[in-house]
């Protein structure tokens, strides 16, 4: 029998502890880290045997992004299974286009997210009944994936930056940020919303709740 890999990052400590006493009884799960936010997964995830699924809080206390922190533990190979007590439409919709496998309640029994853990694992997309509400109240136009970097140059530019002040932000070369922008434009085109405008980018960012860096207007 294989034994599944998971780690745990959520900012109760005391969740984490009863988490560990649950599963240990569960033959086929192991518990291998624990960590409180995200950026303490990536500095003690063991490369050589990354957990197969993380289980990720939805808000985490350190107001890191949720699509964003679903991204960043994609990026070392494991599996995100997003977990959560606060509905937040929004933000589990976020985390799922970004790549997580699904989404369960923390009040739901352990039988329910150990066989999650074992969907993910199987390759399933874990569409729980809260999650499967959620989808079905999904008003939204359609959104396209965007990369971190590629989120900073639309941000920035559509919030009145010139694109080198916007390469600036981002820390990449002017070529590279012009690159991104008509990545970004080709992706809205794809999803059926043409953009072709600085204006038409600051409506994409206003339709789609992202967050406008405040850059100013300024001329650089």
């Amino acid at each position: 029998m294989s034994v599944i890999r998971i780690g745990a990052i959520d900012d109760d400590r005391m969740l984490l502890g009863g988490l560990r006493s649950w599963l240990a009884p569960i033959a086929d799960v192991e518990l291998v880290l624990v960590t409180t936010t995200v950026a303490g997964y990536l500095a003690e995830v063991d490369r050589e045997a990354v957990p197969q699924v993380v289980l990720l809080d939805l808000n985490l206390r350190d107001n890191s992004v949720p699509a964003e922190n679903v991204t960043r533990v994609l990026a070392t190979g494991a599996q995100v299974l997003v977990v959560s007590t606060i509905p937040d439409a929004d933000g589990v919709l976020a985390t799922i286009e970004a790549g997580a496998s699904g989404y369960v309640t923390k009040d739901q029994d352990l039988e329910v997210l150990v066989q999650a853990i074992r969907d993910v694992v199987a390759g399933e997309l874990v569409v729980s009944p809260e999650l499967a509400f959620v989808l079905s109240r999904d008003s939204r136009p359609n959104r396209p994936q965007l990369s971190p970097q590629e989120r900073v140059i639309l941000t920035a530019y559509a919030s009145g930056a010139t694109l080198a002040a916007a390469a600036r932000r981002a820390g990449v070369a002017y070529g590279t940020a012009r690159e991104y922008l008509e990545r970004v434009k080709r992706k809205y085109a794809e999803a059926g919303r043409p953009t072709h405008t600085k204006l038409d980018l600051a409506d994409r960012v206003r339709e789609d709740r992202l967050e406008l860096r405040g850059l100013g207007g300024a001329a650089e």
